[in-house]
């Protein structure tokens, strides 16, 4: 579906302009505009890759063959450039993506394409009985997890779909049970209950944590070749 940012195109380009010319700094881009300063790094990034185009307004997310797929793969693999040259290099807008897909490579899982159905993602919820959900669930699960063509088949909403098969595999059938309002107190609950609960909070827990050290490696990693990049291009003084 389309995804709107809340930066305009022109906004991304008067940011990329005052860092290519040096005016300021992707840090106090970011703070003049109160986003993260990896935002800014990947508006860098993109325009380096697309130009302009890469902030106009798409009507659906891009599509990527299994084929195109493994050809990124098998270039990083090789040494072919990092995850963010190769991003460049395939017009590819984040290098995420790239990370992702040789993470599920490295796993033996299979590479599938993608294509985007605009009507699976703007699908409207609806209200669904406990005994749908669980037939919609199980469906999903026994066909490797396809939530758009699970979400085409019961005519539902994708995120309802991703959200149900989430809760099933945390908290099993319980967990998709209409249990809004009703929250059982601690006290009420049984041992296992309680142990499920707990289970769930740590899981949340390392997530978030897995989360933030992995946003502070990137950084790190993005600081350093900034660094390198400034030192390269300084003037040698030294006669």
């Amino acid at each position: 579906m389309s995804r709107t940012s809340r930066f305009s195109k022109k906004t991304k380009l008067e940011a990329i302009k005052a860092y290519r010319t040096r005016r300021k700094t992707v840090l106090e881009i970011a703070n003049d505009l109160e986003s993260d300063s990896s935002n800014i790094r990947r508006w860098i990034r993109n325009y380096e890759s697309m130009g302009e185009q890469a902030f106009d307004d798409k009507p659906r997310n891009r599509a990527y063959s299994k084929v195109f797929k493994t050809k990124v793969i098998v270039a990083y693999l090789n040494g072919e450039g990092s995850s963010l040259e190769l991003a460049k290099q395939y017009q590819i807008t984040s290098d995420r993506l790239i990370l992702d897909w040789v993470s599920k490579y490295n796993r033996h899982n299979e590479i599938k394409g993608y294509d985007p159905k605009g009507t699976v993602y703007m699908a409207k919820s609806r209200k669904v009985s406990y005994e749908e959900k669980l037939e919609i669930v199980k469906w999903t699960i026994e066909h490797n997890n396809e939530y758009k063509l699970a979400a085409e088949k019961f005519e539902t909403a994708y995120s309802q779909v991703y959200n149900w098969v989430r809760k099933y595999n945390a908290e099993g059938e319980l967990g998709l049970r209409d249990e809004r309002g009703k929250r059982k107190p601690v006290e009420s609950l049984s041992e296992i209950e309680k142990l499920k609960r707990e289970v769930e909070l740590l899981r949340r827990k390392n997530e978030r944590l897995e989360m933030e050290a992995e946003v502070i490696k990137k950084f790190q990693e993005i600081e350093r070749r900034d660094f390198l990049t400034r030192s390269a291009k300084k003037p040698n003084t030294k006669r």
